[in-house]
């Protein structure tokens, strides 16, 4: 057995199996929004992250991309781009259409 670091293990456990050119990439995104949210344009920071997140999904080949996503839904709640009611509202609306989703990504990740 052998002795991992803290960092180590949290390195190779981020977003699963993906390359580490994706998860630099994630992590760029991460930092980046709150960034250009607050001293750029709070405008050009949701298509900004409307851009990641096609990204994402662009990347699903490879990499799952439902952890990417839900990350960067996280940020932008955190951010203060959206409130936890508005997704609420959202995903009540529109639970076939996020089920038909998880199901197309699930079967081209597979």
């Amino acid at each position: 057995m052998t002795n991992m670091s803290i960092r180590r293990a949290l390195q190779n456990n981020f977003l699963g199996q993906c390359p580490g050119w994706y998860k630099l990439t994630l992590l760029g995104f991460l930092i980046l929004n709150p960034l250009v949210f607050f001293w750029v344009s709070p405008f050009l920071a949701g298509w900004l992250l409307v851009a990641e997140f096609i990204f994402a999904l662009g990347i699903a080949l490879k990499c799952y991309p439902l952890q990417p996503g839900g990350l960067l839904a996280l940020q932008a709640v955190f951010i203060g781009m959206t409130s936890l009611e508005q997704i609420w509202h959202e995903v009540s609306r529109n639970i076939p259409v996020i089920t038909l989703l998880m199901f197309m990504v699930a079967g081209i990740y597979l």
